[in-house]
This record gives structure tokens, sequence and C-alpha cells, in this order.
């Protein structure tokens, strides 16, 4: 309940200065104490409604509020998202190419323009990136020019955040409710679990570990949409089990034009 809603109420006392000695039989008169009462009780009563829809005394079925979300995610128009690959201190340096962070925006479809960040062999890269169902273009960074890869040569490899993220909310097991909080403005459940690595290849196109990852999902309260995952553990053979990969969605349902670069 935002207390600004009441910020216009004001109680005020009058000076009604001395009785005067002919004045009749005493009134009883109202005094600020119950107006008080009475503010408090409305401001109770409609604290509830206000603040979330349900009852703080009904118990949050996790393994519900996962299924609820499947199908709003399934028919999102799109949604911006941010992906990021957080490394413990000590973790063995990249051999190969790895994804630091992609930032960008999807559509229903899985087709997607982002922001790319790779370490490769200790070298820091970023490119502008667009992936459609079989093709990925990548601008060259030094030249500014695009160039198109089939999606299995590309850099970041098969991705698709739209149907990874239903395949996670379908897969997780031992699901447990562990509170309700706000996430970018919107108010969450959070939800953790545990899924199998090969369960998210959709989002970790590497993912060939044969481990469950310790996963932690928070869902609106009232859209029902999946705000933001969190994925500890070891998603490829020999990865460090305390890498923590992040993903957050917003902006669901805009307006979205992702064009072909020519």
């Amino acid at each position: 309940m935002d207390m600004k809603e009441y910020s216009h109420i004001h109680l005020t006392t009058f000076d009604r200065g001395p009785r005067p000695s002919n004045a009749g039989p005493h009134k009883k008169t109202t005094s600020g104490l119950p107006i008080l009462l009475i503010l408090v009780m409305v401001i109770a009563l409609l604290a509830p409604a206000g603040c979330s829809g349900r009852d703080p005394a009904t118990p949050v079925d996790a393994a519900e509020v996962l299924r609820s979300a499947i199908e709003p995610m399934k028919i999102a128009s799109s949604f911006h998202f941010s992906y990021a690959v957080t490394k413990p201190q000590g973790s063995k340096p990249p051999q190969g190419t790895e994804i630091v962070s992609i930032v960008g925006d999807v559509s229903l479809e899985g087709s997607m323009k982002a922001t790319v960040d790779l370490n490769q062999s200790g070298v820091p890269l970023q490119f502008q990136f667009v992936a459609t169902e079989d093709i990925h273009y990548v601008q060259n960074p030094t030249s500014q020019k695009w160039q198109s890869v089939p999606a299995d040569l590309s850099p970041i490899g098969r991705i698709n955040l739209s149907s990874g993220a239903v395949q996670i909310l379908e897969q997780v097991r031992h699901a447990k409710y562990i509170s309700t909080k706000k996430i970018g403005g919107v108010m969450c459940y959070e939800v953790e679990g545990s899924v199998a690595a090969t369960d998210i290849a959709d989002i970790v196109a590497s993912a060939n570990a044969t481990t469950d990852l310790h996963c932690v999902i928070w869902i609106g309260v009232d859209d029902r949409l999946l705000h933001r995952i969190q994925l500890t553990g070891a998603a490829e053979v020999d990865e460090d089990p305390r890498v923590l990969r992040t993903i957050e969605l917003s902006r669901f349902d805009e307006p979205l034009v992702i064009e072909v670069p020519q």
C-alpha cells in the first residue's frame, strides 16, 4: 500500500476558546482519536488489495506457479533480455571462445538482435548480432561489415531464448517456493529447484554436462511472465560448478521489428 495515496488527508484541531459560563448542557463532541482509528482501519482494509492479490496466509504452490508461466511465455510476442555469465575468481582461463554477456531483443518466432560480448582466449570482443532460425549475422567489429553464417557455426551457437525459457519452466524438478519480492519493479514469486544441463541447451548451446544445475526463477504474481532466471553449476563438461548464469527478461509484447542485415 502506497501511503502517498493518503497524503492529501489532514487532521486539523480547532481552538474553541473558553466555554461560556451560560452554556447549555454539555454536548459530546468527536475528538481526533476516533478519526485516527477510523483512518487506520481503512488503510488496513485496503492494504491487502493494493499490495498484492494474494492472501499472505495462503501457501504458494511452486509447481503450479511454474506451470502457470508456460503459456504466457509461449505467446509473448517479444521481450527484451540480458544474459550474463559470471565466473568465480580462480577459475581456469578460457581456451576458446566464451560468452560473457548478451543484451538484446527476441521475437515470438525466436529471431534475435543483440550486442554480444565474448572472451576469445583471454581477448575481449564485442559485436552486433542478428539471428534468424537457420542463419546468424555477425557484424565485424573492425570493418563494420556483416557476415552470414549457418546457426550451427555461429560464434554463440544455436541459441533460442524464447523456447529455452519455456523448456526450463517445463523441466524444473524439486520446485520450492522461497519468497515474494520485486524484480525490476514487478512483484514476483521466487521459486528454486534443479534442472539438467541438457535441458538448457537452447540457452547454452554447448551444454553437454550430465549434472544438474541449481536454478532460481522469478515469475510475476499478476502477469505470470518469467522475469529472471539464475542457473548455478557446470553446463559443460569440466566447467567450474560455481559458474552463475543470469537471464533478465522485461518489456514484454512491445512492438519489435528485426531486419536481416544486407
